[in-house]
């Protein structure tokens, strides 16, 4: 079974993430912030990382800058977000794909399959 790990400090975002996920045969692990999904990115090396950009302690781009510093770098990274500007960050970073919020499952789902090459 694949392990996620979602990072999103909204809790209800998380959940709903959870629950599509999990329904689809994923294993999911939840960060409410930067900091928290470095340690459990370092502790549960999850085959994918979905991880929002704005969230406080340590933001998504600094999440992704130290990943890549460290051991995890070759975890792929789906960024969400509700910035429209994502192919920036897409490119800039190395991240495996994005995802523009409100995002529908069918196309999560997608995503998820292309980043972990299920």
């Amino acid at each position: 079974m694949k392990k996620i790990l979602v990072v999103d400090d909204d809790p209800n975002i998380c959940e709903l993430l959870k629950l599509r996920l999990e329904s689809n045969g994923y294993e999911v692990i939840k960060a409410s912030n930067g900091v928290e999904a470095f340690v459990k990115a370092s502790d549960e090396k999850p085959d994918l990382i979905i991880l929002d950009v704005a969230m406080p302690t340590m933001d998504g781009l600094e999440f992704v800058r130290s990943t890549r510093r460290f051991d995890m770098k070759d975890i792929p990274i789906l960024i969400l977000t509700a910035r429209t500007n994502s192919k920036e960050i897409f490119d800039t970073f190395g991240v495996a794909n994005f995802l523009t919020k409100p995002f529908d499952s069918k196309e999560l789902l997608g995503k998820v399959a292309e980043c972990i090459k299920n």
